[in-house]
C-alpha cells in the first residue's frame, strides 16, 4: 500500500521535529508494512530529507528535541481561533471564489498580480521579444561620496512619492525614480566588489551567441549550448541557463506539471548575502505570460502607523516589486508539460562579467491539502539552493 501525499506530509514533519518513533508509527500505519521495513523505511527518509533540505535541520539541537509546549490561556485562544477562521476564509475564496489566473505573491505584504501581458495563439504561444538596445541611464545614475545602499534606502522610504506608490493601486507598476535608479547603482557596486567564499567552486553559466525565443517552449536544440542543472532528480525537473553578454537567459523544464490549471511558478533568487538588509531581488514567472520583479529587504517603515489597510504594507518589513524594467518571459504547456523561459538584462540585475554572484531557484506546483480541501502546505518539484545556502555562478 502507497503513502497518500498528506501521510508523507505528516511524515516528513515528524522527522523534521526529531520524532522518528512517531514518523515509524505513521509510516506502518499507512502502509501496513512490519517494524523493520518501517524502521529501514524512515532511516532512508531521514538521510534523503537531511540531504535535499538541510535547511530544515539547521536549528536543530543535537537531541532534535521539542520544545516544552506553552501554556495557552483562554483570551490567546479565543484570538488564535478569531484569526485561524479569518485565514481560512482567506483560503476558501482564493481557492475557490477568486480569479486565480495569476498566481498569488509570495510575501504577506505583496498584494499585486502579474501585469505584463503577452498575446497568445492557438498552437505554439507568441514569444517575448527583447528590445535591440537598453538605455543604462534608466537603471544607472551618479552617487555622491556619502550615498550608500542603506542610506539611500532609508531616504527612499521617507520620499512622499515613494509612499504614495506603495499605497496606492499601481504599487507593482515599475520605479523609474531617481533615487531608485541610486539604490540599483549602489547595490551593482557592491555587487561588482563580491568574492565567493574560499573553497566555493562557481558554477559556470555557458556563453552563447544565440539568443532563445521566449515563447515558453524549450526546442530541441534552444538550450544545447547552456548550463543544465537537474535540480529535482525524482521528477526530472531541470534548469537552464545561459548568457550572451547581454541578457542572461533561464529556462526550466517540469515533465511532472501537467495540470494547465495548476498553481506553477518559478522563482529565481539573485544577491542573497550582499548586504544584511537586502534579502534577495527575483524574478517570477507564472502561467500568465510576462515576469514580476521584486526586492525583498529588512528595511521597515519607522513613520506614523497605517490609516487603513490600503497602507499595510507599513507593518511588515519593504518589499518592493517592479524594479526591473528589462525581464521578459513566459510559460506554457505545449509540450504537454509546463515549461519556462525567461531574460533580464545584466545590467539592470546587477550582474557583471567575471564576478561570482549568488542565485537560488524554486519550482512550485500545487499546494498540499487535507480531505476537506484546506490549504496545508506549499509544494515543490524542485529546489536549487535557498536562501542560506545559495549556488555561487558566474559568467
Amino acid at each position: 500500500m502507497e503513502l497518500t501525499s498528506l501521510q508523507a506530509y505528516d511524515i516528513e514533519k515528524a522527522l523534521v521535529k526529531g520524532r522518528t518513533i512517531d514518523a515509524i508509527k505513521l509510516y506502518r500505519e499507512g502502509t501496513g508494512c512490519d517494524l523493520r521495513t518501517a524502521k529501514t523505511e524512515i532511516d532512508k527518509r531521514l538521510a534523503a530529507l537531511k540531504t535535499q533540505k538541510p535547511h530544515y535541520f539547521n536549528d536543530l539541537s543535537p537531541t532534535h528535541a521539542e520544545p516544552a509546549k506553552p501554556k495557552i490561556s483562554k483570551a490567546f485562544l479565543v484570538k488564535f481561533l478569531l484569526i485561524d477562521a479569518l485565514i481560512f476564509g482567506g483560503l476558501i475564496y482564493y481557492f475557490f471564489l477568486s480569479d486565480n489566473s495569476s498566481p498569488a505573491p509570495r510575501d504577506a505584504n505583496q498584494s499585486a498580480q502579474y501585469e505584463q501581458k503577452l498575446p497568445t495563439s492557438k498552437g505554439r504561444p507568441k514569444s517575448a521579444s527583447l528590445p535591440s538596445h537598453v538605455d543604462t541611464s534608466t537603471y544607472t545614475t551618479t552617487l555622491s561620496p556619502e550615498d550608500s545602499f542603506d542610506s539611500l534606502y532609508n531616504t527612499k522610504l521617507s520620499n512622499t512619492a515613494y509612499i504614495r506608490h506603495k499605497s496606492s493601486p499601481n504599487s507593482s507598476s515599475y520605479d523609474s525614480s531617481n533615487i531608485e535608479r541610486k539604490i540599483k547603482t549602489a547595490r551593482s557596486q557592491l555587487a561588482m566588489q563580491r568574492t565567493a567564499p574560499i573553497g566555493t567552486s562557481p558554477v559556470t553559466i555557458k556563453q552563447s551567441d544565440r539568443q532563445a525565443t521566449l515563447d515558453g517552449v524549450i526546442d530541441s536544440d534552444e538550450w544545447t549550448d547552456a548550463t543544465r542543472i537537474v535540480v529535482n532528480e525524482e521528477s526530472n525537473t531541470t534548469l537552464y541557463l545561459k548568457t550572451d553578454g547581454q541578457w542572461l537567459f533561464i529556462a526550466c523544464d517540469t515533465p511532472q506539471e501537467k495540470s494547465p490549471q495548476g498553481y506553477d511558478q518559478l522563482r529565481v533568487y539573485f544577491h542573497a548575502g550582499l548586504n544584511p538588509n537586502l534579502v534577495n531581488e527575483r524574478i517570477h514567472i507564472g502561467r500568465a505570460s510576462g515576469v514580476t520583479s521584486i526586492r525583498q529587504t529588512n528595511f521597515r517603515w519607522t513613520g506614523s502607523p497605517p490609516e487603513n489597510n490600503d497602507e499595510r504594507w507599513k507593518k511588515y518589513a519593504i518589499s518592493d516589486w517592479g524594479i526591473y524594467k528589462h525581464a521578459y518571459g513566459t510559460s506554457s504547456m505545449s509540450s504537454g508539460h509546463r515549461q519556462y523561459e525567461a531574460a533580464i538584462y545584466l545590467g539592470e540585475a546587477g550582474l557583471h562579467p567575471g564576478v561570482p554572484f549568488t542565485l537560488y531557484a524554486e519550482v512550485e506546483t500545487d499546494p498540499l491539502k487535507n480531505d476537506q480541501g484546506k490549504f496545508i502546505e506549499r509544494q515543490y518539484l524542485g529546489e536549487l539552493g535557498d536562501e542560506r545556502n545559495p549556488v555561487w555562478m558566474v559568467f
